[in-house]
């Protein structure tokens, strides 16, 4: 009983801080991939090969992450094991010895077999046949929990687009009739007289009430002016005022559902479509480029979810949408810009632009900090004795076991930096401080500075609302989301060397630079002057140009982020440039997760002529926050010293790139650090999914209580009103008698 707990909704005691709102939302950007897992889940009875057909149980045990003794991959909830030796194995490395397929995991060795599977207690090889299937989530749960996440999506009036065919049985259930209605007044604004204002990540919502199907061409057609006003056709090639790209088939659904567009992203679609031919809408608004150089060995598809277009805004536009909320526009309107991290309307517009996969940055977020913790002379005074790695970034080679005092030290001073072989003073990045988890630990008082200035903290906090992390119960490891410093000097004079090159990470993240600073001791005149001209060849935009030779602000760091969208593209560019350059491609290695390459001007200018592809090129000034979204290809290069800080979350919105980096981060050669599931992203899913059902359902079973006891209270008055009718009517005859 007490092991069920762990595992199914409890009505009784829902989480404190999940309301309505944000349980519908969770469950609708998580629902379908809660799905994914359970196919996947389903898949391992299908694959085992012992005849003993008996499933087997292991307890979660507190404090312990279960791993996989091949891969080392989080174990979710189906494996195998050997009841003599303990040995564990996932079910991807299961089905692939299945198949026959070798990959060579960790050091080849006398305790492994080919597969790099672990031998047994009696130094023999593992056999399939012999291994016992075992399951971590109690009972049935998860099948349980399956059911549950179909049936209240249906309720609650959440879309889903997943092909589970126990979607399509909910509907037929008798006893979810009276629910649906009891639901349908809820999100109506109807019961008891409460307003409950529900807002589902719309743009501007157009309607409170929610329609699934079925709207009169009337109500179709009464959308304000201004929407229609709004819409413009795109000047750019990943404009996001020209409609997404459709399919024959893709257009064909659509057309024949006569859906209400729900916010301002469908009522842009539906009227472009609408005020273009028939074919226009049916080909493709993006070009096709073919992809010769990369290959994708895990596909996956979204089902039925369309990708919103990429945003492209002015400031007339964004300020009728969003007048309460201090912002501006830099990237040519495709990257929004927070002014005032403090403002509690931030988190609408942020999430019309994270929804689309778009980078934000908020700016003067050290306003409030102590700037007495976040410069190069306190880091020196409290850790120079410290020794940890160096890298030299230009040439990628390692100085390691260094005191930190010599790093620190050199960071306003040329005079005082480590010098290479040549005499040189080197262009340094300190490696992985402090390390692992110990952020909080080593730098308690930076740590509480920093947590008490992280906009959006809804998303960005340890606990918040909607940082899905923190949806892991207690008995769990918690996954290692930083913070982590990145204190690197600035490198302004060498444009074709990145401070970290190009790569992408599996869950987002927000960097906040919180110092910038130029060598006292050498020529800051030509240091700015170089920092301007790199700054103009990246490509920024004409305001980012301005904000730093006007308004003077010193620029930290020039980043350059990607849509996740366009990965493969990129991947295809690097593959060419290899192959060009007489280069032979290897296999189990990624041009974007060897983070080998730094994409120079002339291969920027490639990437766009080539495959259409632009990405962000931002500025990050001292106070600046960039948040980067989960699975977008991102280089950064420091233009003077500079001290960021950054932490990673895990964000609805973004939860597919998670899962399924996750499964393509199984091709990576063994020497890649991103190999292994850290992040728990199954158990993420499986828990939010959990603790928004159990607020969803207690929320139903109040409004069922209420209801029934309205109804028993109503038969009771009529009960009472009969039998006084009754006696009335006794009371006549008798009279009459």
């Amino acid at each position: 009983e007490d092991d069920l707990k762990l595992w199914l909704p409890n009505p009784e005691t829902p989480p404190p801080d999940l309301d309505l709102e944000t349980s519908r939302f969770l469950l609708k950007q998580v629902g379908d991939h809660f799905c994914d897992l359970l196919v996947q889940e389903k898949d391992a009875h299908s694959e085992h090969m012992s005849e003993d057909k008996t499933v087997a149980w292991k307890r979660v045990v507190q404090g312990v992450r279960e791993m996989c003794d091949v891969c080392e991959t989080t174990l979710f909830n189906f494996h195998w094991a050997c009841n003599k030796c303990g040995f564990v194995v996932c079910i991807d490395c299961y089905k692939s010895r299945k198949k026959g397929a070798i990959k060579v995991w960790g050091e080849p060795g006398k305790d492994r077999d080919e597969y790099s599977w672990l031998l047994c207690t009696n130094r023999q090889a593992h056999e399939q046949e012999k291994l016992m299937l075992t399951q971590i989530i109690a009972g049935e749960s998860l099948m349980k929990l399956g059911k549950m996440v179909h049936e209240m999506r249906e309720l609650w009036n959440i879309e889903q687009y997943c092909a589970c065919p126990t979607s399509k049985e909910v509907t037929l259930k008798p006893n979810n009739v009276q629910a649906k209605e009891i639901i349908k007044g809820i999100l109506g604004d109807k019961v008891n007289g409460i307003k409950k204002e529900i807002k589902d990540e719309d743009d501007v919502p157009l309607d409170r009430e929610e329609k699934k199907e079925g709207s009169s061409s009337e109500e179709e057609g009464n959308f304000s002016t201004l929407r229609e006003l709004l819409i413009r056709p795109s000047h750019k090639p990943n404009g996001s005022r020209a409609a997404s790209p459709v399919s024959k088939t893709e257009s064909k659904k659509k057309t024949s559902i006569p859906t209400k567009p729900a916010d301002l992203d469908d009522v842009i679609s539906s009227v472009i479509e609408d005020s273009v031919p028939q074919k226009t809408v049916e080909t493709p608004i993006e070009p096709k480029y073919e992809l010769k150089h990369f290959v994708r060995r895990y596909n996956w598809q979204g089902k039925g979810r369309v990708q919103l277009p990429i945003r492209i805004m002015t400031l007339t536009e964004s300020k009728m949408l969003y007048p309460d909320t201090p912002h501006s526009w830099l990237c040519d309107g495709k990257l929004l810009r927070l002014s005032d991290p403090l403002c509690k309307e931030n988190q609408k517009i942020f999430q019309d632009q994270w929804k689309r996969g778009q980078p934000v940055i908020v700016s003067d977020v050290t306003r409030n900090i102590n700037p007495d913790l976040w410069n190069p002379e306190a880091f020196a005074r409290d850790f120079g004795d410290e020794k940890n790695d160096l890298v030299n970034c230009m040439t990628g080679n390692l100085v390691p076991n260094q005191p930190m005092r010599k790093f620190w030290e050199g960071f306003d001073h040329f005079s005082k930096r480590l010098k290479d072989d040549r005499g040189q003073p080197m262009l340094l990045k300190l490696k992985d401080w402090p390390p692992g988890e110990d952020f909080a630990e080593m730098l308690p008082s930076r740590y509480s500075d920093l947590m008490k200035v992280l906009p959006l903290s809804e998303y960005t906090h340890r606990t918040g609302r909607l940082n899905l992390a923190s949806r892991l119960p207690d008995c769990f490891v918690r996954p290692d989301l930083g913070p982590k410093m990145y204190n690197a000097y600035g490198s302004a004079l060498h444009p074709n060397k990145g401070t970290t090159n190009l790569h992408l990470d599996i869950s987002d993240a927000v960097n906040v630079m919180v110092y910038v600073g130029i060598p006292k001791d050498g020529d800051s005149d030509e240091h700015i002057k170089e920092a301007f001209r790199a700054i103009d060849e990246a490509g920024c935009d004409i305001l980012t140009r301005r904000r730093v030779r006007d308004k003077g602000e010193l620029p930290g760091a020039l980043w350059h982020i990607y849509n996740a969208r366009d990965a493969d593209k990129i991947r295809d560019l690097l593959n060419k440039v290899v192959v060009e350059k007489g280069g032979r491609l290897e296999p189990h290695h990624d041009p974007i997760h060897d983070q080998s390459c730094y994409l120079d001007g002339p291969l920027r200018e490639r990437l766009y002529k080539e495959y259409g592809v632009e990405g962000y090129a931002i500025v990050q000034c001292k106070g600046d926050a960039v948040f980067i979204p989960a699975g977008a290809p991102h280089q950064v290069r420091n233009l003077h010293n500079c001290i960021k800080v950054a932490e990673d979350f895990v964000s609805p919105e973004n939860v597919s790139h998670c899962f399924h980096l996750t499964q393509e981060f199984r091709d990576l050669s063994d020497t890649h650090s991103n190999h292994e599931d850290k992040l728990q992203i199954k158990n993420i899913i499986y828990h939010a999914v959990k603790d928004s059902l159990s607020t969803l359902s207690a929320i139903m079973n109040k409004h069922l209580n209420v209801k029934s006891e309205k109804d028993s209270g109503s038969e009771r008055s009529n009960g009472s009103a009969a039998v006084d009718a009754e006696n009335s009517t006794k009371s006549d005859s008798n009279e009459t008698a």
